[in-house]
């Protein structure tokens, strides 16, 4: 099994394992730890982000090297933005708009009647990672694993942000806490296939800076024996 493929199956087994044992753990409340804000789901999905920022950090430093200075602009972009929804979901900040200012006040999307006042807050925070998201393409265009990765983490997250956008109070209770821990859990796997995303395209990167210095030592001594 290559490299990448372990990658890969070490980030997806991760997802389950931490998806069932979290649910498990609260078991018959299976949403008790998945479902709420501030639990450790989104403690998880805050780790995650956390990594993927600190990687594309260092993708964004090694494709300056490798590609020049503009190459890494949209890195640092993505090393940005992991950063911040890190700090969303870690301190619940859209949630404390939301909940504070605009859904006391109604607010609300006249063309999105399905919307809560207020929700339409991580809809926006949506709509800005996809407008950055071809300068991120680009980066990854010629890496088919990175890109395939990226493809399925912004699909999941379309998906989860879909899922949360629906108003809550037209539920019940319990179909509320099977679509809050289901959103939840497609989250993580969003979190986890751009981690996978950025790590995949920091190996090709790796890859091909230990062959770039293996070939100058190779070609030095092939012009001393010439």
């Amino acid at each position: 099994m290559s490299g990448r493929w372990r990658l890969v199956a070490v980030l997806a087994g991760s997802w389950v394992l931490a998806c069932a044992g979290l649910v498990l753990a609260g078991w018959p409340s299976y949403w008790r730890y998945i479902a709420s804000e501030q639990t450790p789901m989104t403690w998880l999905q805050s780790v995650v982000l956390v990594v993927a920022g600190c990687a594309s950090a260092l993708v964004a430093l090694l494709v300056m090297r490798v590609d020049g200075q503009a190459a890494g602009r949209p890195w640092w972009l993505l090393a940005v933005g992991f950063g911040g929804l890190a700090l969303d979901e870690r301190f619940a900040l859209h949630e404390r708009v939301r909940d504070g200012y605009l859904a006391p006040r109604g607010v609300l999307v006249p063309f999105l009647p399905w919307v809560a006042p207020g929700d339409f807050v991580v809809m926006a925070i949506a709509l800005a990672g996809l407008a950055v998201l071809p300068l991120v393409w680009r980066g990854v265009m010629d890496d088919v694993w990175a890109r395939r990765a990226l493809a399925l983490g912004v699909t999941l997250a379309v998906v989860s942000v879909g899922l949360d956008s629906v108003d809550p109070s037209t539920w019940s209770v319990a179909q509320e806490r099977l679509q809050q821990s289901g959103e939840e859990m497609i989250e993580l796997g969003s979190g986890m296939a751009l981690l996978a995303a950025v790590l995949l395209r920091l190996m090709s990167l790796l890859a091909r800076l230990v062959a770039a210095s293996t070939l100058v030592p190779e070609a030095s001594r092939a012009a001393v024996r010439e």
